[in-house]
């Protein structure tokens, strides 16, 4: 799967992350989220960088995590600029914890997840070394404000190329399902049918 995404052509990669961005802008403004977690593009990545911008001109918050690789575990930073990045761990352009206070606020309204494969049941084939998981748990059980319970728990969507879509992910207990993937086909509501467009598997998700 690294060898089949590393093979799409940059031009092909570029038009696909605009697309997928697209698809991923429009969930967003349907379910008026206002605050997203998002990973930076790292190699042959899909490329998150419209649906930043994008996010940062609609006034929408932008939280980016960094990874601390003694406990695999991630810390949360709210960025406003690219600028307030710096090469971190595993050479990933990463929140400076040296001019950024760490987010502690109520959880993002959707958590955009990278990964090798996606299945349509919401599996997902990650790098090995369980960060996501470990973030969504200490999300789940360090969330449950009344401001979170009356807004809902966050959506955790995958955003990948189609190419990245496969029958079935190998699943262990401990992994977390997401809710649904995004690619530039658009969206794909989890344990359904493809959806042909962005409207049509949002409102029963």
């Amino acid at each position: 799967m690294t060898r089949l995404r590393n093979e799409i052509p940059p031009k092909e990669r570029s038009e696909c992350s605009r697309q997928a961005c697209g698809h991923a802008s429009a969930l967003m403004k349907q379910h008026l989220f206002k605050s997203m977690m998002i990973y930076v593009p790292f190699r042959s990545e899909l490329d998150t960088r419209p649906l930043v911008e994008w996010a940062w001109q609609e006034g929408i918050r932008v939280i980016v995590p960094r990874s601390i690789p003694e406990s695999r575990a991630m810390e949360l930073y709210e960025i406003r600029s690219w600028d307030e990045l710096s090469p971190g761990a595993y050479g990933i352009m990463e929140p400076d914890p040296k001019r950024l206070s760490k987010y502690t606020a109520i959880p993002p309204d959707i958590f955009w997840v990278p990964g090798l494969a996606f299945d349509r049941d919401g599996g997902r084939l990650g790098y090995g070394g369980g960060y996501y998981d470990r973030l969504s748990g200490v999300i789940e059980h360090g969330s449950r404000t009344e401001a979170a319970e009356d807004r809902g728990k966050p959506w955790w969507i995958g955003l990948g190329y189609d190419i990245q879509l496969v029958d079935r992910v190998p699943m262990d207990e401990h992994d977390r399902r997401l809710d649904g993937v995004i690619t530039e086909k658009g969206y794909y509501r989890a344990g359904s049918a493809r959806s042909g467009g962005i409207s049509d598997g949002t409102e029963s998700f």
